[in-house]
């Protein structure tokens, strides 16, 4: 199974605003998103397709599609770029069957080093409803540390609630990914030790 990401493209634009606009009244309640102000599918392409064409030095925000051999399951958004220097991070995975799998943290941090290169940053950020376990439980599995909890907003499209803030360090992202990589590659060599003595 390869896990990958790569910017949204325009193929993958019906399967993110179905996500969105497909959001149980239990989901938006546990995500914090203020319904009131989630846009128009029509909205939401118009702003995709101007996403794809901006220089990455002129976007405020970037979509990048979580892949599981080349199709997209889910995505990570950057909001509030300010190109070498600082954005603000999202997840959302978009099919329910593949949630729990363990794939979230090796994605989550491959799209915060892609983000973290393209942008030229220092440091992201992931603010998290304080009361939604799943990126909660995924930000400290993977390790990242929890640095305060404030009350707000994590983006234009939530309502003012309590949410945990972590710093995104690059390093912490790195390190799971090598680790995961090194785990597999010896999980391998196992089964092949396993085949060569059968």
């Amino acid at each position: 199974m390869d896990l990958s990401v790569r910017p949204l493209a325009a193929e993958d634009f019906d399967g993110f605003i179905n996500y969105w606009l497909g959001l149980s009244k239990a989901e938006i309640e546990r995500l914090g998103i203020a319904i009131d102000r989630l846009p128009s599918a029509a909205r939401m392409r118009c702003d995709l397709e101007a996403m794809l064409v901006a220089p990455d030095d002129g976007v405020r925000s970037f979509v990048l599609a979580w892949c599981i051999n080349g199709e997209a399951i889910g995505h990570s958004s950057l909001k509030d770029i300010v190109p070498g220097d600082f954005g603000s991070i999202h997840l959302h995975m978009w099919r329910s069957d593949l949630r729990g799998k363990g794939h979230g943290p090796y994605l989550f941090c491959l799209a915060a080093v892609e983000f973290y290169k393209r942008f030229k940053l220092k440091r992201i950020v992931c603010e998290p409803k304080a009361d939604n376990p799943p990126p909660n439980r995924l930000l400290q599995r993977i390790g990242f540390p929890l640095i305060s909890t404030r009350i707000g907003r994590s983006s234009e499209l939530s309502t003012i609630c309590k949410l945990n803030r972590y710093d995104i360090e690059r390093e912490i992202a790195e390190d799971y990914l090598l680790t995961r990589a090194s785990h597999k590659n010896e999980a391998g060599k196992g089964s092949q030790q396993i085949a060569l003595s059968s």
